[in-house]
């Protein structure tokens, strides 16, 4: 990326507050770059994680099981989520080879956009996790509706992930010329 177009900085400056050293898809860090990135993710994702495995450990030994299932059926959705990001496929590590085009400034983009947006999604479903543990500790406010929350929050964040590999489909291909 030759410059960065001035429309897409509020997403980079979004996602840096996140991630030291990320500077978008520059040229001779998108790999590392997009690992980071999916690296962030895992992260987050692990903390929802953690935040559901107290709750479910709590609600079990006390015998809730109305929140023990809510909160097991969190940890598994943060599990997909987690061998999703994993396994999904980075479109950076050959781009600059012979069978892919190289990525458009627009390409670029769109990818750093939905970074910001998958970031701010995972890190909503964090709060909204921490919330709910808070909430069972303290017995203010309905536990089980925060856990069904953060819940549908890690499955859109799955969904909007998976719509990643959309935003990386088009610097798969080198178009051909004829």
């Amino acid at each position: 990326m030759v410059g960065t177009p001035l429309d897409v900085v509020p997403y980079i400056r979004g996602v840096q507050l996140v991630l030291i050293g990320y500077n978008g898809y520059t040229k001779g860090s998108r790999f590392e770059t997009d690992k980071m990135v999916r690296d962030e993710i895992s992260r987050a994702v692990g903390r929802v994680r953690n935040h559901m495995q107290n709750m479910f450990d709590s609600q079990f030994k006390a015998n809730n099981m109305d929140v023990a299932r809510v909160a097991k059926q969190c940890m598994e959705e943060c599990d997909y989520l987690i061998e999703d990001v994993r396994k999904a496929t980075s479109g950076m590590e050959h781009a600059f080879l012979s069978g892919q085009r190289s990525p458009s400034n627009r390409d670029l983009k769109k990818l750093i956009k939905h970074d910001h947006e998958v970031i701010d999604m995972v890190t909503k479903a964090v709060n909204i996790a921490n919330s709910a543990e808070q909430s069972l500790a303290t017995g203010d406010g309905n536990s089980q509706q925060m856990v069904m929350q953060t819940t549908q929050m890690v499955t859109s964040c799955r969904g909007f992930f998976g719509a990643r590999a959309n935003v990386l489909a088009g610097l798969k291909h080198k178009k051909v010329k004829k």
